[in-house]
């Protein structure tokens, strides 16, 4: 739901702020005031194009602000966040919009930066605007399929269809893929074979090389390593001058030291855990010493395999761990994988299965459908005639699209096209007067019909449509008298669904409101300002009785707003 709107800088609104509300609220004024003007505005916040001429003069920037209390998370929703870069977690939503004077135009998501094209698909889920001549979603046959099966009564059909649509697109996908890559998956095949033979034969394993590596280093520096482990044992364990036996006599000093100063305990054993600590590195060096291994085969086996190995790291650009991975992985495919015309007829079964099923369940999608468009139908027209068009019909016509490549199922015998909303192409047809033939909607001139065919099918979708604001510009063209009255009444009950703006010439409609608000313009020397304020009750009946005509309100015309009220 808008909760406010701020407009400061367009045309001749210099600042100006609106908070709608709840349910139905009517915007009444004379004509120029601003009335179209605060619509365009909030089309502006809604990502429509920018133009130079709604600055208002002598400016250098126009804002829009619109505050929103919620936005619906739907799929398309989502996905335009993810790809802006912008985070929603819900709750309150700031769409705003600058306009400057050198051209450029800004627009903000909560504060944050976001492209006017995903600023459209996100203000479509928000506010949809009706006025007389513009093209609405209504009157686009491609939203048609989409409406329908929103006032579908049992949704099941839609869902088992739709995941058996996504399991039969992802086996098509896979089966041209396969069938695409046939001549270059052989070659892959291939030359995977022969990194597995190569890998195969040296059998890499985790772990291995680093220890390989060590006993390499060792073997290959072992006089090195004995002559260092030889001149330790020796200094501290093996000579006669040897580091323990002057410990043993600086023992035995010690001794004759505690005999006159026993304080020295602690050092006395400091010293004999040095000598034990000191024996036990010499022997442990002079066995180091005499147990290096000289193996000149195993010298050669290793060097032979880490270098193998270290030519497969560089050849694949692999380091070990990844290596090893990569030989598994092969190892895996060689011994399950089929050969590829085996893999393919398989997935080709698969497909016809997939295939067979996906008919099943677009038969019984197309057929609620069906028992959907005869209610659908048959409420349209009640609906239209309530309106004044006595004469009009209404109708659903379906239609399937041919398909002769892969993408098909088969309907009734003909292979057709399946999408994920079905096998239908939906269309709404109407005949308005009598000996007409059925017309798609957007042939429809009348600017009358439209606002009414286009309020009959949106009270019809109102429990079934997400969007929570609709605008409604002066959609009442064309009718009076007691149709007004039913108009009214129609755009009454949509709000019971919906926050409806409605800007209205008709006392009939605007008596329908939950709130009035009037747009005024005043002028000075130099400038025009449009203002707008809500209307308390007797403001609203002086506001009614005007619309009636007339340079000032009549006593009848008060009389009949008050009637129109107290109706209302």
């Amino acid at each position: 739901m808008l909760r406010s709107l701020n407009i400061e800088n367009i045309a001749i609104i210099q600042s100006l702020r609106l908070e709608p509300g709840r349910g139905l609220s009517i915007l009444t004024g004379e004509t120029g005031t601003g009335k179209s003007i605060l619509i365009d505005a909030l089309g502006l916040a809604l990502g429509s194009r920018a133009d130079l001429n709604m600055l208002r003069h002598n400016t250098k920037k126009a804002v829009v602000e619109a505050l929103f209390d919620n936005l619906n998370l739907n799929g398309e929703v989502r996905q335009v966040l993810n790809e802006a870069g912008l985070e929603y977690a819900g709750g309150d939503v700031l769409i705003r919009r600058e306009l400057h004077a050198n051209g450029k135009s800004r627009a903000f998501f909560n504060d944050e930066l976001i492209p006017l094209s995903a600023l459209k698909i996100l203000a479509s889920s928000l506010v949809e605007m009706h006025g007389q001549h513009e093209n609405q979603k209504l009157f686009k046959p491609k939203n048609h399929l989409l409406y329908l099966g929103k006032c579908a009564a049992d949704h099941e059909p839609i869902y088992a269809y739709r995941e058996a649509y996504q399991h039969f697109r992802q086996l098509l996908n896979r089966y041209r893929e396969l069938e695409k890559h046939r001549e270059s998956y052989l070659r892959e095949r291939e030359l995977r074979e022969f990194h597995f033979r190569e890998l195969d034969a040296i059998k890499p394993e985790a772990g291995e090389l680093e220890k390989m590596e060590q006993e390499l280093s060792i073997m290959e520096n072992r006089e090195r390593l004995a002559a260092a482990a030889d001149q330790i044992a020796r200094t501290l364990y093996e000579d006669d001058e040897a580091l323990i036996h002057q410990i043993e006599a600086l023992k035995k000093v010690m001794q004759q030291l505690l005999q006159i100063d026993a304080a020295n305990q602690d050092n006395a054993r400091e010293l004999q855990s040095a000598l034990i600590s000191l024996s036990e590195v010499g022997r442990s060096m002079a066995e180091y010493r005499d147990n290096l291994e000289h193996d000149p085969a195993r010298l050669a086996s290793l060097q032979e395999r880490t270098a193998a190995i270290h030519y497969q790291l560089r050849k694949h650009h692999k380091n070990y761990p990844e290596l090893c991975e990569y030989y598994e992985q092969l190892k895996d495919e060689m011994s399950t994988e089929a050969d590829y015309d085996t893999r393919l007829e398989l997935l080709r079964k698969s497909l016809e299965d997939s295939r067979t099923l996906l008919a099943a369940k677009a038969v019984l999608f197309h057929r609620e459908l069906v028992k959907t468009a005869e209610v659908f139908t048959d409420n349209i027209e009640k609906r239209l005639h309530l309106l004044g068009m006595k004469h009009a019909r209404f109708k659903v016509d379906f239609r399937q699209k041919p398909c002769e490549g892969l993408n098909y199922i088969l309907f009734d015998d003909r292979k057709v096209e399946p999408t994920i909303n079905g096998i239908d192409e939906v269309e709404f047809l109407i005949i308005t007067n009598p000996g007409d033939d059925f017309k798609p909607l957007v042939r429809i001139a009348s600017g009358g019909e439209v606002s009414r065919i286009m309020l009959a099918i949106k009270s019809v979708l109102a429990r079934h449509d997400e969007t929570p604001t609709l605008i409604f510009d002066e959609i009442d063209a064309g009718v009076s008298g007691r149709i007004a009255h039913v108009v009214g009444e129609q755009i009454r009950e949509l709000a019971q669904h919906h926050q409806i703006l409605c800007i209205t010439h008709l006392p009939q409609i605007a008596a329908m409101g939950e709130r009035h608000f009037r747009v005024d313009k005043s002028s000075s020397e130099k400038e025009t300002f449009a203002e707008i304020r809500e209307l308390n009750a007797a403001a609203r009946v002086e506001e009614i009785a005007a619309l009636f005509g007339g340079k000032e309100p009549s006593e009848a015309g008060r009389k009949t707003a008050e009637e129109l009220l107290k109706q209302s």
